[in-house]
C-alpha cells in the first residue's frame, strides 16, 4: 500500500508509479468515490459518451452531414495554415 500526505490546501500528489500504471497525466480527469469511510479515485477516460449532454440541441441531430461539414472545415483550416 502507498502512503500519501495531504497539503496544507488539501491536495494530494499521486505517486509517479501509480500514476504511470493508470496512465494518470497532467490534465487527466479522475471521479473520487465514497464509501462508507473510504475513498476511491476512479481514473476516467475522456470519450465522446461522457461529453453526452454537454452541448443543448433541439431535435434530432445528422451527425453525418455534421461530422463531413466539419471534417471539411478541418482540411480547409490546414490547406490555408501550409
Amino acid at each position: 500500500m502507498t502512503v500519501a500526505k495531504v497539503s496544507d490546501k488539501g491536495q494530494l500528489t499521486l505517486p509517479a508509479e501509480i500514476r504511470k500504471k493508470l496512465n494518470i497525466g497532467k490534465g487527466s480527469y479522475v471521479r473520487i468515490a465514497i464509501s462508507g469511510a473510504e475513498i476511491r479515485l476512479i481514473p476516467e477516460t475522456r470519450s465522446l459518451s461522457t461529453l453526452r449532454g454537454i452541448v443543448k440541441t433541439t431535435g434530432e441531430q445528422d451527425f453525418k452531414a455534421i461530422r463531413e461539414q466539419v471534417m471539411g472545415d478541418i482540411s480547409h483550416e490546414r490547406i490555408e495554415r501550409d
